[in-house]
């Protein structure tokens, strides 16, 4: 019964009230715009992280490539030697 008298109460509050004073307006467009703030801070945290990713396999595949260099121009420098000594 008290469940019937509140939604009486309020449905009686809402038609009542002129359309400048509609204050649900307000709480929607806030609510609205808490939503796509919020919505907008999850993909740049998403989209930092994937860059953070993509970064750190770069900086992997940077080392990886400067050691085979390296590699190759010791396997070089060791064929030049064995070849000036025989």
């Amino acid at each position: 019964m008290k469940c019937v008298m509140v939604f009486l109460v309020l449905s009686l509050v809402v038609l009542m009230a002129d359309p400048g004073e509609c204050f649900l307006r307000h709480i929607w467009r806030g609510a609205k715009a808490a939503f796509r703030a919020a919505r907008g801070g999850w993909r740049s945290y998403h989209r930092q992280r994937n860059m953070n990713q993509i970064g750190r396999y770069m900086r992997i595949m940077s080392q990886q490539r400067a050691r085979q260099r390296q590699q190759q121009i010791q396997q070089q420098q060791l064929a030049r030697c064995r070849a000036m000594l025989g």
